[in-house]
């Protein structure tokens, strides 16, 4: 741990909760390409270092399906939501969808609140990252989906690539916007495809492990997430 959670916006901190509460809070939802990501994770990931941006209150879900990770480090512009992690982390909240991966993983929660957990409050979609510092594994599940060109996606992913370890991974999973949601975003992301992914592996000369759009059925926001693992070679 290394921030001071004196003070909280207690506007965000509501807005924060909620969000948690609607996803990570209540049961596991099937269906919505969540399986297909924690399955990435566990097959994909390398031990060691992780470095997660876009966290937002839900590290503590994606860490029950790595192997052995031994200490991350968050990337959020919302301390509301790492107060969140810690909150978790202390016992004085529950997520209780990770019953699912607690099961599936045969994992004890108290192990995975046990693991080094740092934060950092950055805007990475609009500023630089030290990439001096190199991880085992980098990670960003939602975060750049909210780019609204391709031009601007592939610019982070780059960033992101960039902090990789040699043989490191990327792990990514961006869910697609549906035509409503669109309108109400006021802008899409139907640039998310697999062959954008393919045609960065080309340019950076790394090898995709695996890239797929996985279907979401009855969600008025998405229509699919699209979902990779990239090794650093």
């Amino acid at each position: 741990m290394n921030m001071n959670f004196d003070k909280i916006d207690k506007e965000e901190y509501k807005k924060q909760l909620k969000y948690f509460n609607d996803y990570y809070g209540s049961p596991f939802r099937e269906g919505q390409g969540t399986e297909e990501i924690l399955e990435l994770i566990n097959k994909y990931a390398c031990n060691g270092t992780l470095i997660d941006f876009g966290s937002g209150s839900n590290i503590y879900f994606w860490l029950l399906a790595f192997k052995n990770i031994e200490k991350v480090l968050c990337v959020d512009i919302s301390k509301e939501a790492f107060f969140l992690n810690e909150q978790i982390r202390k016992k004085e909240l529950y997520p209780n969808s990770c019953e699912y991966a607690i099961k599936k993983y045969d994992k004890n929660f108290d192990d995975t609140l046990k693991i080094r957990v740092d934060y950092l409050i950055c805007d990475v979609l609009h500023s630089s990252i030290n990439n001096t510092i190199k991880y085992n594994n980098v990670s960003q599940f939602g975060l750049l989906g909210l780019c609204r060109s391709e031009k601007e996606y592939i610019s982070n992913l780059k960033k992101l690539y960039n902090l990789l370890e040699k043989d490191g991974t990327l792990l990514g999973a961006n869910w697609c916007f549906s035509e409503s949601y669109s309108k109400m975003m006021g802008f899409n992301n139907n640039y998310l495809s697999e062959k954008m992914i393919q045609d960065f592996s080309k340019k950076q000369n790394c090898k995709i492990l695996v890239v797929k759009k996985v279907p979401i059925a009855n969600d008025p926001n998405y229509d699919s997430v699209l979902i990779y693992a990239i090794k650093h070679e």
